[in-house]
């Protein structure tokens, strides 16, 4: 029997350079924005080390390329 998941319509903006790497890196990674965002929400609810991370590492500030370079 399948689960079924009640899901949320929603939009977010997000600065065009830093949709295209993503785009990018999803294509060979196999991975599509939906899958990553409630990946990445679990995370933040779940893991003080991941939420704690976001809020210190990554500002608002970085748009695209900038994100994928801070992270590596």
């Amino acid at each position: 029997m399948k689960h079924t998941v009640k899901r949320t319509i929603t939009s977010v903006k997000i600065p065009e350079n830093l949709y295209e790497d993503f785009k990018i890196m999803s294509v060979r990674s196999k991975i599509n924005l939906q899958e990553i965002v409630e990946r990445t929400i679990f995370m933040y609810i779940t893991d003080s080390t991941f939420r704690q991370k976001i809020h210190e590492r990554y500002s608002t500030y970085y748009t695209g390329s900038d994100i994928i370079n801070a992270i590596k």
